[in-house]
């Protein structure tokens, strides 16, 4: 587990990536790659962290936070990635990694339509004088700060129990490598339709393949 500092620090990042996405900033530091290397250099582990942000990353790319929009955030999730990357060493730790971010950034984009339909109808305290609407648009950013806090403190703890107890089944995987590849190639083939749509992902997948030529060349 992350030490006390490393807490405040993970914490403080993880509500910075959540009022980054749309409250404030967005000075792209919500991103999954920048979020999940910043928390894996306060863990202690960026290159990790780097690893499976980039998974995150090429995941991401086709959220647009715009208006009423429901997406997946990834800025808090990513942060509870990199953060556990500390400990989640070899295949199996990232898998279990990326699979749990994936699925913690669904609930990240939960709570930000909930905390929409909860600020929609807040009623602004003094009226609809200029001081006490910017008491409630801080009032709104303070709170989506704290959103994302919450989630990076549930977040870790929750992904390194759930690493603990799923290290001994996925260890029996070692053996089956081919059953293994073929999974990833139909979850690539599934992430390049959906990314690039199926009139272009073809030439996503000759681009992952001549890395992987590449790759295994070398």
């Amino acid at each position: 587990m992350p030490e006390p500092y490393q807490w405040v620090l993970l914490c403080l990042l993880g509500g910075w990536t959540a009022v980054d996405g749309v409250s404030w900033g967005q000075f792209m530091v919500s991103r999954p790659f920048i979020a999940a290397v910043a928390a894996g250099a306060v863990a202690g582990a960026p290159a990790q962290a780097a690893q499976l942000g980039l998974v995150l990353e090429a995941l991401h790319l086709r959220v647009l936070p715009i208006g009423a929009a429901r997406y997946p955030e990834g800025g808090p999730a990513a942060v509870v990635g990199g953060a556990a990357a500390a400990v989640l060493t070899g295949t199996n730790g990232l898998l279990t990694a990326a699979v749990f971010v994936l699925l913690w950034e669904w609930l990240g984009g939960e709570t930000v339509r909930q905390l929409r339909n909860w600020n929609t109808p807040a009623p602004v305290c003094g009226g609809l004088t200029p001081a006490a609407l910017e008491q409630g648009h801080v009032m709104a950013i303070a709170l989506d700060f704290a959103r994302g806090v919450l989630l990076v403190l549930v977040g870790v703890p929750l992904l390194l129990g759930i690493a603990v107890s799923t290290e001994p089944f996925l260890a029996g995987y070692g053996a089956r490598s081919g059953l293994l590849l073929a999974a990833a190639v139909a979850a690539g083939v599934a992430s390049a339709a959906g990314m690039f749509g199926l009139a272009h992902a073809r030439f996503a997948l000759a681009g992952a393949g001549l890395g992987l030529l590449f790759v295994a060349l070398r």
